[in-house]
């Protein structure tokens, strides 16, 4: 044939190379080829399937710098990356950027409103970065996906951010079997490390010392009843809490911690926005920014976080809350997906083994078969071949 193709290796350790198969077809990762040689492989290819002849040849193919693509998929992390269909109610990918030393490049083909389906591939979109080195490409990746906005699908963002900032992946000793050696347990979010944690507090103390000085000035106050911002706070976030005092000034927000250590925060962030742009103590950070009652929602570098800002008063009265413990699901089949179940293996009284199959859900292309993970008496069917299930929806009860 006369068109363009793509031929895949495996690489070892010791960087010998393993022929895996020849695609007859541009493929999804054609456009790091194209950010390290410069090159519109989708142009060569249209202009050769036209009948014109390449005016390239392989000497005149040079290597420049270093790309990387990141996967955007509607895919859930935290449920072991079964696809995750609904309406993009938010989608607004970071800016695209050409320069000398920076490139960000986003394919896609949805839009804010779009609907992701179970009937197709879960792709959403292809995240480029190139830089000079490997270095300023994965730190470009980094702002990227932390600037990636999407809402009303569950996505693999999290996941994406985490790999980026993985000790294996910086210095590049990653292997196929990453995900099974550094996640065994499935993924659960990152764990942030002590001084993100207090460059994230800070920044939410200073946000929510903005929202309180909005409340305050609502009109229509009795006169009698003025609302005053305090200075002192206590932020509690991811099993930390950091009390902390607020200077602000007009510039930004000075935020003390009762180590004696000091954060300054400046943002144009106001009450509303979903996404924050800080500068914190001259470095730059991204949060996106969701409301909870009594503080926020912040999801950056793979965390997903549930921050509090208290009164000191108030965060003394939370600690002594007792935590709402889970519904007990162990005698249910939750549908994992949203999907169709197109068969149900089992009928009400029948006694099933560990391993057992019980139905199958189909969602994006994909078969899955649910099993039974203990010894049990089924008791009760709720869906039939055919019914289409939201995510958690009970399948079926067992005695």
């Amino acid at each position: 044939y006369t068109s363009a193709g793509t031929v895949e290796f495996i690489v070892d350790g010791q960087r010998n190379f393993y022929f895996l198969e020849m695609n007859t077809r541009l493929q999804v990762e054609h456009p790091v080829t194209e950010l390290i040689t410069g090159i519109d492989l989708v142009e060569q290819m249209i202009r050769v399937a036209y009948g014109e002849a390449l005016t390239l040849k392989q000497s005149d193919i040079k290597l420049h710098g270093w790309a990387m693509e990141s996967r955007l998929y509607a895919e859930d992390p935290y449920r072991n990356f079964l696809p995750s269909i609904g309406r993009l109610t938010r989608y607004r990918p970071p800016a695209e950027v050409t320069e000398p030393g920076h490139v960000v490049r986003n394919d896609t083909g949805v839009y804010e409103g779009g609907e992701i389906s179970m009937y197709y591939d879960p792709m959403i979109a292809k995240l480029c970065t190139w830089g000079p080195t490997r270095a300023d490409a994965i730190e470009a990746m980094r702002n990227a996906l932390d600037g990636f906005e999407v809402e009303g699908i569950g996505h693999n963002l999290p996941f994406l951010s985490a790999v980026m900032d993985h000790p294996k992946f910086v210095a590049g000793t990653i292997t196929t079997a990453f995900i099974a050696e550094e996640f065994p347990e499935g993924f659960n979010g990152v764990a942030l490390p002590d001084e993100v944690l207090r460059r994230i507090a800070a920044s939410c103390a200073a946000m929510h010392r903005v929202g309180e000085i909005r409340r305050s000035r609502v009109s229509g106050r009795m006169d009698n009843h003025e609302r005053k911002v305090g200075s002192d706070w206590v932020v509690s976030l991811q099993g930390h809490s950091y009390p902390v005092t607020i200077k602000a000034d007009h510039g930004g927000s000075t935020v003390c911690f009762d180590d004696g250590s000091e954060l300054r925060v400046t943002s144009g962030w106001t009450p509303g926005d979903q996404l924050a742009v800080l500068d914190v103590s001259g470095e730059p950070l991204v949060l996106k920014v969701g409301k909870i009652s009594g503080g926020f929602r912040i999801r950056s570098r793979g965390a997903d976080l549930r921050v509090h800002v208290r009164t000191p008063r108030q965060a003394e009265l939370a600690s002594l809350m007792i935590e709402k413990t889970p519904p007990d699901t162990s005698k249910l089949l939750l549908c994992p997906m949203p999907g169709l179940i197109v068969k149900i293996n089992v009928e009400v009284g029948d006694e099933v083994q560990d391993g057992q199959a019980l139905c199958t859900v189909e969602a994006m292309k994909m078969e899955n078969i649910l099993r039974a993970e203990r010894k049990g008496v089924v008791a009760k069917i709720n869906a039939a071949p055919g019914d289409s299930l939201a995510v958690d929806a009970v399948i079926m009860e067992f005695e």
